[in-house]
């Protein structure tokens, strides 16, 4: 049974729990998600062609666009360069350009010589994966910003293998970065650089990249993704504070109410000993359980992915976005102490609200907010800049929050089926 109230249901459970006591009801609607103008939509295209140009012009002779630097040694050229590309292609760069097929071709040099010295990252595998399946991938009509379907369904491609017509030679890539990326997956469920103890934000990023392997046709195991999903599970706060949830009717005209649903404001840490929950790592755990959620239902349901854990997950990501919404900034990385990953966190959030079908969060259009955010804080050459990394040992890095403005502004991640919200019953039932 589909636990999803049909409309007239819905309405009909609203004016009931609108008057019921502790429930609030609002009067006014607040404006229907998404850009509200052209004014606006153009200045968002203009920020994005500017960044984009900015991310060219910085790119070597050898395809390298950026890296980490730490104590005056170069990082992470491979992930920097590959995210830097998966921008320019958000940004509207065809496959075949100067700029994006340099990045391409530095990254695959780089990474098949550290793929045989066993020398790959966590960070660089991810990211490099959803650099060269968007690359290939069919590409269809697209809308930037508040467009919701940036990119065309995937369809069987055409002279190449798998739904991404990758050629044989590139899926064989492709293949080979999965197949490593799963066999990094700690006894737990997570992912580290891969050395050291796992963390969030590297498992997010492992996740991305089988993702979008597996979208192109690479197998990945079930039990990968219900490994990670029932470690996400076991590390989000158990309690948190009460979130009346926002509902609508589905034409997001009249009233807005605001209810009772059970909702509790509950985040994720960065490691499995972090006692504060932070938006960047909120945004990851959410964008972690929507993936393995879709992997496990999709092209049919895992047996042990039972529809109790199914509730579990679906309670588990609304109150995720419940953290987002009672701490909602597009200005900072909320939460008490958390690290200034600014634009690392904006990405975090593009991706968990189109992963999880969020168009609002409570009464905040997140797109619209931080869209408004970013073409206010670029500078004049088109870049963006924290001044910072994320701690003292790491130098600014001017092409990663670039980068990650660029994919928030275009609206990058693409679309997963919506996971609905916990269904809602008047109390006493």
């Amino acid at each position: 049974m589909d636990p999803t109230p049909r409309f007239p249901l819905l309405l009909a459970l609203l004016v009931a729990l609108s008057f019921a006591p502790g429930r609030a009801r609002a009067d006014e609607a607040p404006p229907e998600p998404g850009v509200p103008d052209a004014a606006l939509q153009k200045q968002i295209d203009e920020a994005i062609d500017k960044g984009a140009a900015w991310l060219r012009a910085r790119q070597k002779d050898s395809g390298l666009i950026g890296a980490v630097s730490h104590q005056g040694n170069l990082h992470y050229e491979i992930g920097t360069t590959a995210l830097a590309g998966l921008a320019l292609l958000a940004a509207g760069d065809e496959p075949g350009s100067a700029a994006v097929d340099k990045a391409l071709a530095y990254c695959k040099s780089k990474d098949l010589v550290r793929g045989q010295s066993g020398a790959r990252t966590t960070y660089d595998t991810g990211t490099l994966l959803m650099f060269v399946t968007e690359y290939y991938r069919p590409r269809g009509k697209e809308q930037r910003g508040g467009g919701k379907e940036r990119y065309a369904k995937p369809a069987k491609g055409k002279g190449g293998r798998g739904p991404c017509a990758l050629p044989e030679d590139a899926f064989a890539w492709v293949r080979d970065m999965a197949q490593w990326l799963a066999r990094q997956q700690q006894a737990a469920g997570g992912w580290g650089y891969p050395q050291n103890r796992e963390d969030f934000s590297n498992t997010q990023y492992a996740l991305l990249g089988l993702r979008a392997a597996r979208e192109c046709g690479v197998p990945i195991p079930p039990m990968v993704w219900m490994r990670t999903l029932e470690r996400a599970l076991a590390l989000q706060e158990k309690e948190g504070e009460k979130v009346l949830r926002t509902l609508r009717s589905p034409d997001g005209k009249g009233p807005v109410y605001k209810i009772d649903g059970g909702d509790r404001a509950r985040g994720w840490g960065y490691t499995e000993d972090s006692n504060v929950a932070t938006g960047s790592m909120t945004t990851a755990g959410i964008a972690i359980l929507a993936i393995c959620h879709t992997a496990l239902l999709d092209p049919k349901r895992f047996p042990p992915y039972t529809r109790t854990l199914e509730n579990q997950v679906t309670r588990a990501i609304q109150d995720g976005f419940s953290w987002l919404d009672l701490h909602f900034s597009v200005t900072r990385n909320p939460g008490r102490a958390a690290p200034p990953w600014h634009y690392y966190y904006l990405y975090g959030l593009e991706r968990a609200a189109v992963l999880g079908g969020r168009d609002l969060l409570g009464d905040h259009d997140w797109y619209l907010e931080g869209a408004r955010y970013l073409v206010g804080a670029q500078r004049g050459d088109g870049s963006w800049h924290t001044g910072f990394l994320g701690t003292s040992e790491y130098e600014a890095n001017d092409a990663l929050d670039t980068a990650w403005a660029v994919l928030f502004l275009a609206r990058a991640t693409r679309p997963a089926k919506p996971i609905q919200p916990p269904a809602v019953t008047p109390s006493g039932n």
